[in-house]
Parts: C-alpha cells; structure tokens; sequence
C-alpha cells in the first residue's frame, strides 16, 4: 500500500511540474499574454461567466498556439 501511494504522490507531481513548465514557456508568447489580458479584463466585468470568457480566451490563443482554457 505505501509503495503504491509514493507512486501516486510522484506521478502526481510530475503532472503538476509538466503543467507548470508548459505554462510558464507560453508566458513569453507575447501574443499569449495578449490573449490572457481579454480574459482577465473579461473575468473583472461584473456578472463574468467563466466559460464565456474561457471561450474567448480560445479564440484569441488558439491561431496563436497558446495553451487553451477549459470551457466549463
């Protein structure tokens, strides 16, 4: 069981380590930072829905080959 859980726990932080170094190479994308300025300015409006900005933020990313948002 504890081998089992140590493996969990590695695997665990290889994926955040991954998540992580890929989204601080699409932060010198200046196009990318462009593009999660609309969905910071987008989240700030009252009555913002995630999704819709998360949407929005995809459309601006997506030709310029950033990382994108889940929609929920």
């Amino acid at each position: 069981m504890r081998i089992s859980r140590n493996k969990t726990l590695l695997a665990a932080m290889f994926v955040f380590a991954a998540g992580f170094a890929t989204a601080s190479s699409a932060q010198f994308n200046p196009r990318c930072e462009g593009c999660m300025g609309t969905y910071n300015y987008c989240m700030a409006q009252p009555g913002a829905e995630q999704w819709a900005c998360a949407h929005e933020y995809n459309r601006c990313a997506q030709p310029a080959g950033c990382l994108l948002m889940p929609e929920l």
